[in-house]
């Protein structure tokens, strides 16, 4: 389907973005959700624990890669949208080599230290030979973990959205396969299910790196660096990234309060609320992120009109897809539930699948909000408004759970946990409308601020 940014209507080419991004980010959420399965029905809870305490790590490394790629692509398209296609491959080709660079480094000198990375996050006794052996593989690693997504998103801004979601089943289909094979063939362990998640994404970013080795786009690599495209992408990429880096500081925080209130069984509960609620958050990102191209190329073009359109149009598309989610899973929980114990494990807790189910129903609550926040923060951090942002983001990830965590896990409990997430996001909510409400009436939403917010 041949589409045009310029004058294609803003929901034939939300579509045209989503609807691929949307199957490739699900595909990529079930690299954790398979993950989940297969470790909880063929080694048990505590290992289904253990790497639930590892969760930090991902968005951790997902962090990384959005403070260069997200802002990175953003600039890119920006530049495309001008007709400056020489300063876009600059971008590209700098951001890449530096990312690809610095991982490898970061992630390999932190190796030796799993067993007081594990400890850092959460870790009990119990778990922590699991936890250390499944974040070295996750480690060693990381470099494709990272590579994966970033060079997703830029296949994305070059219009192969298809390639994109391609990669990612191809990816997932890679898990699948050698997490059955490492765990149930081989019964190589915990670790076996960290090297299928290793190679899922070496596979997909392979299908992906193609592209630009080919030449097939407008995107490729150059043979120059320059510090300034890494440092711009970095500023521009610094909201995403921190919601994401709050995300995992977040984690912590939740395993840390459960281990103390309930024990690994807790924490049991908490990584199957991870494992289905991947589903949700990609799946609205994946909104934010179908409205990046068009709010970005017409931001760079100068067409205002089209930028108010394309926020109108998402925010309702956002809060839809949040109520709709919102509905199957409160109906369809227990049967996922389900997918992470097998039988015999619940009969032995009876009470592990009512808990669990309660406490999905009150978390992902939170997730009809999360969409609109979400959706706002992106949608500022595409068109260059990095202040409006940044407040959107450490609002909805981090401030007000900081708050209301530790308070009401001390009066309510573990209920008191699972309250404070809807809670915190609702209050995140308040501050987008004031932030919407300011773009409106002087940010870029006003005529007469276009050229002021250029790059």
């Amino acid at each position: 389907m041949a589409v045009d940014l310029k004058t294609t209507p803003i929901p034939r080419l939300f579509f045209y973005y989503f609807i691929p991004l949307a199957f490739s980010m699900i595909s990529l959420s079930t690299y954790s959700m398979i993950d989940g399965m297969f470790v909880g029905n063929k080694l048990g809870k505590d290992a289904l624990a253990a790497i639930g305490v590892c969760w930090p790590i991902f968005p951790t490394l997902i962090a990384y890669e959005l403070l260069f790629g997200l802002g990175a692509a953003s600039i890119a398209s920006y530049f495309l949208g001008k007709d400056h296609i020489k300063h876009a491959r600059l971008v590209f080709s700098s951001v890449f080599y530096f990312v690809a660079i610095s991982i490898v480094v970061i992630s390999w000198t932190l190796v030796p230290f799993t067993d007081h990375i594990a400890k850092m996050l959460g870790s009990s006794n119990l778990l922590l030979p699991m936890v250390s052996i499944y974040l070295k593989v996750i480690l060693m690693g990381a470099v494709f973990m990272v590579l994966h997504p970033l060079a997703d998103v830029f296949v994305v801004n070059d219009k192969r959205p298809i390639l994109a979601m391609v990669a990612m089943l191809v990816g997932s289909l890679t898990n699948v396969l050698f997490n059955y094979l490492l765990l149930y063939v081989f019964e190589v362990g915990i670790h076996g299910s960290a090297i299928a998640t290793v190679l899922g994404h070496a596979v997909g970013f392979f299908v992906l790196f193609s592209h630009f080795l080919l030449k097939k786009g407008q995107l490729y690599f150059v043979r120059r660096f320059n510090w300034a495209s890494v440092i711009s992408s970095a500023k521009s990429g610094v909201p995403q990234s921190v919601s994401e880096f709050s995300a995992a500081v977040v984690m912590l925080l939740f395993n840390w309060m459960i281990m103390h209130t309930a024990g690994e069984r807790g924490v049991s509960i908490y990584a199957i609320i991870m494992y289905n609620g991947i589903v949700f958050w990609t799946t609205l990102l994946s909104i934010g992120q179908g409205i990046q191209p068009i709010a970005s190329f017409s931001y760079g073009a100068g067409r205002l009109n089209r930028v108010r359109a394309a926020f109108s149009f998402g925010l309702k598309v956002a809060l839809c897809a949040g109520v709709g989610l919102y509905i199957v899973f409160y109906f369809f929980d227990s049967y996922l539930i389900r997918f992470y114990v097998d039988k015999t494990r619940l009969l032995e807790d009876f009470s592990f699948l009512a808990d669990t189910k309660s406490a999905m129903d009150i978390y992902y609550f939170g997730h009809i909000f999360l969409g609109v926040n979400l959706f706002s923060a992106i949608f500022f951090q595409s068109i260059q408004r990095t202040k409006s942002s940044f407040l959107i983001t450490i609002c909805e990830t981090i401030v007000f759970v900081v708050l209301l965590l530790p308070i009401l896990s001390y009066f309510y409990g573990l209920k008191g946990i699972w309250v404070a997430y809807p809670l915190s996001q609702f209050l995140a909510l308040i501050v987008a409308v004031f932030v919407v409400r300011y773009e409106r009436q002087r940010g870029t939403f006003h005529k007469n601020t276009l050229e002021k917010n250029m790059l």
